[in-house]
């Protein structure tokens, strides 16, 4: 039996109502922005992991960390799509997950500028301002500046 059979959907939404309520937007750019499976819900996006772990607290009262959860993200996309959710996959093609979606291309730009010479990525730039908030690593609330949770302390 894996632990995540005691999440329902009820326990999803919750999650994802704590996550906007705490902030919890600024996670993926905590963890770098490299969630491969992300949970779609009218027009936001959250890390699919990270909302199974704060699902099950909810429903058990032990949230998982991403690295609890059996088969890790694709443990998490697998039974949140069976709960009825939407799960975009932006692993490589070889480590999909059954029932999810990859990544839909973007339309290429037909303007006259010429290529890159150098044929390399252009980094992402994230602006100073946009610092990321310090997160529980149990609970993913965001922490105080005393950097010790108030709900887990």
């Amino acid at each position: 039996m894996s632990l995540l059979n005691s999440i329902d959907r009820d326990h999803v939404l919750t999650a994802m109502e704590t996550w906007d309520l705490a902030g919890g937007a600024n996670y993926m750019l905590v963890r770098g922005g490299v969630s491969t499976h992300v949970l779609l819900h009218h027009g936001k996006e959250y890390d699919a992991a990270a909302i199974a772990g704060i699902a099950h607290g909810l429903a058990t009262g032990r949230t998982l960390s991403p690295q609890d959860i059996p088969g890790g993200s694709a443990g998490a996309s697998k039974h949140l799509t069976r709960l009825g959710f939407d799960i975009r996959d932006d692993s490589p093609p070889s480590e999909r997950v059954p029932g999810t979606r990859a990544r839909t291309p973007r339309a290429s730009s037909t303007s006259t500028r010429s290529p890159r010479s150098t044929g390399t990525p252009r980094p992402t730039r994230v602006a100073a301002t946009d610092k990321p908030v310090n997160l529980c690593p149990t609970c993913y609330l965001a922490l105080p500046a005393t950097g010790i949770c108030d709900n887990c302390a």
